[in-house]
């Protein structure tokens, strides 16, 4: 009988393996593969130049149940949302998710400042493809490139006659900036153009240095232009910082301006005297006064001259009268 019950385990340990090939069964489903999705994406403008974005993407990930497998990467594809062509891809390690554990990549990917794009993030364990995550990010170009961002604005725009010389006129233009950035603006160059209303040509440009101005305040600015008299201009306000155009702004000088004072009868113009606008000692300028250079429909002449032809028939008949 002693040598038969060597053969069996004690109460307790028969227990004891009963017990330990339960929380077997019961935990059998902790020991399956890993389940591992995208819970979330998040994208960021870091770097924006005049050509390229660099988009800091953000992929959060977790394991819902199971074990991992292995080392967890995620793979960040870029698709143009028009042709559906790759343009940028990139691969990071998530590490080792473990049981039900969770991951969190940053990955930074350039993408051309133009276009719309979807952003697909898809997880891989040991080569094989687990989860996959997407966002879209559109209209690019929209982004104001970093040396572009400025909070200086054009708060208005004076123009002066200061000469007029033959066909030719001298023009003051006077800008107004002001410095909505917390922290000065530092140094900058005004850049100012005269082009002729319709055709658009270049009649003069000059350019000055303005100095630093300080957070809230306000500075005038100006340069004196010399065009050829009689002709309607844009003014071009260009505002150029360590060689980039950062802010622009416009006004118009009408010295030949027009309108149409009846549709499809007369066209009006406007002469200007622009002598009289020259800004001399608190001297006030004089408006101008309209005058009518063409008349539509085209039968004014002819009627005018008939009537004189009549007249001097109606004359010549009378002197022959006794």
């Amino acid at each position: 009988m002693i040598s038969m019950n060597r053969h069996f385990l004690p109460p307790f340990l028969t227990v004891l393996v009963l017990l330990l090939l339960s929380m077997l069964v019961i935990s059998a489903g902790c020991l399956k593969d890993s389940s591992v999705h995208v819970s979330s994406m998040t994208v960021g403008a870091e770097k924006v130049t005049g050509a390229e974005v660099t988009m800091n993407v953000t992929t959060d990930i977790q394991n819902t149940y199971g074990v991992s497998s292995g080392i967890s990467r995620v793979q960040l594809k870029a698709y143009n949302t028009e042709s559906g062509l790759m343009v940028a891809e990139k691969t990071s390690d998530a590490g080792f998710l473990g049981v039900r554990g969770s991951g969190s990549v940053s990955q930074a990917i350039v993408l051309p400042r133009k276009g719309s794009y979807r952003l697909v993030s898809t997880i891989y364990e040991n080569n094989q493809r687990k989860g996959q995550g997407e966002i879209t990010v559109y209209s690019l170009e929209r982004l104001t490139p970093d040396n572009q961002k400025t909070g200086l604005t054009i708060s208005d725009i004076d123009f002066l006659v200061r000469k007029v010389e033959g066909d030719r006129v001298n023009i003051q233009t006077d800008v107004y900036f002001t410095n909505d950035d917390p922290q000065e603006s530092g140094a900058f160059t005004l850049e100012v153009k005269a082009k002729e209303e319709d055709a658009r040509l270049l009649a003069d440009k000059q350019q000055a240095t303005v100095e630093s101005i300080r957070p809230g305040a306000t500075k005038v600015s100006g340069v004196t232009l010399t065009v050829p008299d009689q002709y309607n201009y844009v003014f071009e306000v260009l505002v150029w910082k360590d060689d980039v155009i950062i802010k622009r702004g416009e006004g118009n000088v009408r010295l030949r301006p027009g309108q149409i004072v009846s549709k499809d009868t007369q066209f009006v113009t406007k002469e200007i005297e622009t002598s009289k606008f020259v800004q001399g000692s608190g001297e006030p300028a004089l408006s101008p006064q309209p005058y009518t250079t063409m008349k539509s429909p085209g039968f004014a002449a002819p009627l005018a001259l008939l009537a004189l032809g009549s007249l001097a028939v109606f004359i010549h008949i009378r002197r022959r009268d006794p």
